[in-house]
């Protein structure tokens, strides 16, 4: 289990706009609940239970809002890389799903997605570290984010930013990015 279980939903207009780049349905959602797929509407989801992490993503649009808490070692993926530090620490869970994500999508399980961060260390610092080199929109305005809970309540003080960083389709890649730039464009600025 996390170290906390307090989680939110991605607010409604990044819902409507990922939905709508994707045209009408989002395929897999991988760090969802039955309560947030409810807004979600993904064809496929998996909750905490399911243990997204550990699953195979195999889909043609994947939408990430990674649970905002932190990872023990033994909660982790296992290191792939040969030259890692062998202690595992508690991390944040956002950089885990990025990272998780991103070894993904360049194993090709997923055609393209959309990750929603709400940590600028993880959406800046360590996206650079890995070299996550993606268009990105960095949203105008704080997200309305809303607790996981039957009613969607919402979260009454937010200080927090919003970024979402596009993993672009490999057969139309050009003309992808130019779509996710055009309708990202309508919450914030796009880097591409």
């Amino acid at each position: 289990m996390p170290i906390n279980d307090i989680d939110f939903v991605t607010p409604i207009e990044v819902l409507a706009t990922v939905s709508s780049f994707f045209g009408g349905q989002i395929e897999l959602d991988p760090a969802s609940s039955d309560n947030a797929n409810r807004l979600v509407q993904a064809e496929k989801y998996f909750t905490p239970q399911h243990q997204g992490l550990k699953q195979t993503w195999k889909a043609s649009s994947i939408y990430l809002y990674p649970p905002r808490d932190k990872l023990l070692g033994v909660e982790q993926p296992p290191d792939r890389s040969l030259w890692t530090k062998k202690k595992r620490f508690a991390k944040s869970a956002q950089r885990v799903w990025m990272e998780e994500m991103m070894r993904k999508y360049t194993l090709g399980e997923f055609e393209e997605g959309i990750l929603f961060l709400t940590s600028t260390d993880v959406a800046l610092l360590s996206a650079q570290k890995i070299g996550l080199d993606l268009p990105i929109c960095i949203m105008k305005e704080h997200p309305k984010l809303r607790h996981d809970d039957k009613d969607f309540t919402r979260v009454s003080t937010n200080k927090i930013y919003g970024f979402l960083y596009y993993f672009p389709s490999p057969g139309n890649t050009e003309k992808r990015i130019l779509e996710f730039s055009d309708l990202f464009n309508t919450l914030g600025r796009v880097y591409i």
